[in-house]
């Protein structure tokens, strides 16, 4: 792709990974308000000067727990040796007001169609990609966050790396029409609902959480719990130590995998990837308090694990495993996150958020909901409009 008219670029050479540096000099999109920055790809050699550069810009930059360094210095710390993630640095008078993480990976669709990949926060390798990124997009300072993925775009299209389509996994609804960039297309893989309960709103309004939720759910949580507590006092229990909150994942573990395999799927932690990052997560974030491992149990009984992560005020429900019976009245899954929102609403923080995807008990405990889409920036090419037109066609068929 051709520089624009309103771009200066200075190219040099820096093995591995070229560095092309553009400045924005003006610009015609007067819905974009960005000051001037410039943007780099370098390769990542040291991971300790790059933690304290990602984390000095987390403090401006208030991201998403999948942004913060806590989560993508585990996740980069866990690579295999074979990726060679390449970092995307964006500079406004030699400070760093942009960063993020970008690796190349070509696929085959069809056993035809060859996809020269980029993806941000993510490998391309779908083994590797199994912790599912959500809330994605570049670590900015907020006065350049406008407009910046559409920048950094066009910075990675200026002739500096060859690709296709750059994979942009669990991005924000509202940055998609923040994602512009002439001569190609988007397109939507996947859009998914994160239901999530208002923490605030809940406390401002004055009434029981209970209250908020419908008169079907009141009924199931009040007869569920009635059911557990003729088994034995209903408890909540939350990990204490490293120790045990490891402990609580490997019970959550197997009850996460009874379930699953029962259904005649794999499960989270048949990957063995999964499992790996979450005990080095746990054991690198439990001290700072992000760590929220709890077991719900009536008397002896267990009724369900959670493994919630605390980021930023913002309850984070990322797993769970829970006992099942043949009581239809008894209702784990429902329980369990009742009882830990019950608890967040204690503790000052401002949202429990299910995360994307579909489900009963997400849809009947939340009070709020936003989406997430799974997109990829397509340049244009011949073979996308053969594959689009074959996926039309067979949809008419099946219709």
């Amino acid at each position: 792709m051709a520089l624009p008219n309103d771009y200066r670029a200075d190219k040099t050479v820096l093995h591995p990974a070229k560095v092309l540096t553009l400045t924005r000099l003006e610009s015609d999109r007067e819905h974009i308000a960005m000051p001037i920055c410039q943007f780099s790809l370098e390769p990542i050699s040291d991971l300790n000067a790059l933690a304290a550069q990602w984390t000095k810009l987390e403090e401006s930059a208030k991201p998403s727990l999948f942004l913060s360094w806590g989560w993508v210095g585990t996740w980069l710390q866990n690579l295999p040796a074979d990726v060679a993630p390449l970092l995307l640095v964006a500079r406004a008078e030699e400070r760093v007001v942009g960063l993020a993480v970008v690796n190349r990976h070509d696929q085959i669709r069809y056993g035809w169609l060859k996809s020269r990949g980029l993806y941000l926060h993510e490998t391309g390798n779908k083994g590797l990609d199994t912790l599912t990124v959500e809330y994605n997009g570049i670590l900015v300072e907020p006065d350049y966050a406008a407009g910046i993925l559409t920048y950094a775009l066009e910075f990675l299209g200026s002739r500096l790396l060859e690709w296709d389509e750059f994979f942009l996994s669990g991005l924000p609804e509202n940055d998609l029409s923040t994602v512009e960039l002439t001569g190609t297309s988007q397109h939507l893989w996947d859009f998914k609902p994160c239901d999530h309960v208002d923490l605030n709103f809940v406390r401002n309004s004055g009434k029981p959480y209970l209250d908020h939720l419908s008169r079907n759910t009141r009924q199931q949580v009040r007869r569920a719990l009635r059911s557990y507590e003729k088994i034995g006092p209903v408890e909540v229990k939350v990990a204490s130590s490293e120790n045990e909150a490891l402990k609580f994942l490997d019970r959550l573990k197997e009850l996460h995998q009874t379930y699953w395999n029962g259904r005649g799927e794999a499960g989270a932690f048949a990957n063995p990837v999964f499992e790996s990052f979450h005990r080095e997560f746990i054991q690198k974030r439990f001290g700072v308090g992000e760590i929220e491992m709890i077991s719900v149990t009536a008397g002896d009984a267990s009724i369900g694990y959670l493994y919630n992560i605390c980021h930023r005020k913002r309850i984070y429900s990322y797993q769970s495993g829970f006992s099942y019976d043949e009581d239809r009245a008894l209702k784990p899954g429902l329980v369990s996150h009742f009882l830990a929102i019950e608890r967040g609403l204690t503790r000052q923080n401002a949202i429990y958020d299910f995360m994307a995807g579909e489900g009963q008990h997400k849809r009947s405990l939340s009070t709020n909901r936003h989406n997430l889409a799974w997109i990829s920036v397509r340049r244009n090419r011949f073979k996308y409009w053969v594959e689009d037109a074959l996926r039309s066609l067979k949809n008419s068929v099946k219709g």
